[in-house]
């Protein structure tokens, strides 16, 4: 990310999902508070899966891809850093409740008054839970401060209290898995300006302020997972992961048509319903195709199609929906990401939750194509957002491996003061 004298901040965020890799390169400008797109670059994945990376190379091949196809649209020459989103099943959440007494020795200074001071006292306790050797914290959003164990604040600076406790919803990831990715990003020539969970991007993308306030359930649905995020009274409460995603109904047809994964993707976009009962009141349409074999195409419908579509997407919901035991939802649920773009998977969702449920499209932004305007640029789109809202500074340089996070932590806790 870079200023010019201008005021116009240029942003670049990176979106490395199991099926897609999407670099986007935007134009902030603070003196009207516009974004602009200036390149996108999207291409297949190669070397992750399930939000892990299992080949550096093959990744860093895809990622420099995307980025050389964005920069191009863009038509810049270079960009020194990105935000980028990670996910997968090795991330975990947790809550916790750490307080600090407010004590002043110094009689000159006003008692009890609670300063900058105390807060990064406060955020040294959290920053010190025990997550385990294997794990990083990459998130620390605050729920609530409390004063004296009585008073609810959102901003406790210049409070007076004796007390201070702050509960915030805790992310962490398995510190192998987010070096990995920070190295594929490093070996490009790139610099980590943050690594920002990805579920959290979309629902910067997607969820008004309304929705978080009344409570809503956000369900990203990616390549490789899906990702699941609860806000109530306009703060993020809960976090989940479901162990597989999109991919796995394209696999599913694949395996049971007997045909190739590029072939099973395009039959799934161009005939497939979330449910065969949507299929049939759409009309059973008949078509063809190739087996992996190479012989005779063979004949199928689009009512067959959707009950193997159907039945991978109910497990999916179904899933999601043990997450959401107890939770008060008067916004219902959003459905998110590119698995959200099958035909009717709102209608399903409706039946499985029990509630108003829709799919979430992102924010338009100047620039952003028609053709772009879809649920799977959600993430991406929100890492834009992020990063701005950050404005951050590399804290990765090139060719550093070991990852320390609590800076960029601080930081972010900072935008709650």
């Amino acid at each position: 990310m870079s200023k010019t004298m201008n005021e116009k901040t240029i942003l670049s965020a990176l979106d490395i999902g199991t099926t897609k890799i999407c670099a986007i390169v935007g134009e902030y400008d603070s003196s009207v508070s516009e974004y602009h797109i200036l390149g996108i670059g999207k291409v297949p994945s190669s070397g992750m899966k399930s939000g892990v990376v299992v080949d550096i190379d093959q990744m860093r091949a895809s990622i420099e891809a995307s980025v050389s196809l964005a920069m191009k649209k863009a038509n810049i020459e270079k960009i020194s850093g990105v935000t980028v989103g990670i996910a997968g099943d090795h991330i975990r959440s947790m809550d916790t409740e750490h307080a600090i007494p407010i004590n002043r020795q110094d009689s000159s200074k006003r008692v009890n008054t609670i300063d900058e001071k105390d807060m990064l006292n406060l955020e040294d306790s959290i920053k010190n839970i025990n997550i385990g050797i294997d794990r990083e914290i990459i998130h620390i959003i605050p729920q609530e401060y409390i004063i004296n164990d009585q008073m609810i604040v959102k901003n406790p600076l210049g409070m007076s209290g004796s007390k201070l406790t702050l509960k915030a919803h805790v992310i962490t990831a398995a510190i192998n898995n987010a070096r990995d990715l920070v190295n594929c990003v490093q070996k490009t020539g790139l610099n980590v300006d943050d690594i920002v969970l990805e579920p959290l991007a979309s629902a910067e993308a997607v969820l008004t302020y309304d929705q978080k306030e009344l409570g809503v359930c956000l369900i990203d649905i990616g390549g490789g997972t899906t990702d699941i995020t609860v806000f109530n009274n306009g703060h993020l409460v809960s976090t989940q992961i479901v162990g597989y995603g999109g991919e796995i109904v394209t696999r599913d047809i694949a395996s049971l048509a007997r045909t190739s994964f590029t072939e099973a993707e395009r039959i799934k976009k161009q005939y497939g319903f979330s449910t065969a009962k949507l299929a049939k009141s759409q009309g059973i349409k008949e078509f063809y195709i190739k087996p992996v074999n190479g012989k005779v195409d063979i004949a199928m419908n689009s009512g067959l199609l959707s009950e193997f579509i159907e039945a991978r997407v109910r497990e999916i919901l179904l899933l999601s929906r043990e997450h959401l035991k107890g939770i008060q939802l008067n916004a219902g649920i959003v459905l998110t990401g590119g698995g959200s773009l099958l035909r009717g998977i709102e209608y399903l969702g409706e039946e499985i939750f029990g509630m108003n449920c829709v799919v979430g499209y992102p924010i338009h932004m100047n620039g952003l194509e028609k053709e772009d305007y879809t649920p799977d640029f959600a993430t991406g789109i929100g890492l834009l957002h992020t990063a701005n809202k950050c404005n951050l500074k590399p804290k990765f340089p090139s060719g550093q491996s070991k990852i320390t996070l609590w800076n960029k932590i601080r930081e972010r806790l900072s935008e709650f003061f």
